[in-house]
């Protein structure tokens, strides 16, 4: 089992709460998805490690760091600049 944890937890709960009620329950839903299935068959390899996971407009970008763990970057609604700088939000 993998363990999920936020790059940033400020960044994270901003990102959350913006979010409406229907969408968090959703993106709840994908993180405890995947703390079994790391890399589900809707999740789509930005670079080695690096990955974006789709829910409606809502982009959950992700790093595997290991067996383990999960690095969340960031929970961003979709638009022009999404993937321009995603890189961005593994600072």
């Amino acid at each position: 089992m993998y363990q999920v944890k936020p790059k940033n937890i400020n960044r994270f709960k901003h990102d959350f709460e913006r979010l409406e009620k229907r969408e968090r329950e959703k993106v709840w839903q994908a993180l405890k998805t995947l703390t079994e299935i790391p890399v589900p068959p809707n999740a789509i390899c930005l670079e080695k490690n690096y990955y974006r996971l789709k829910i409606d407009n809502i982009r959950i970008l992700y790093q595997i760091l290991d067996e383990k763990i999960i690095l969340i970057g960031a929970i961003v609604k979709r638009n022009e600049n999404t993937y321009k700088n995603w890189k961005k939000y593994f600072k």
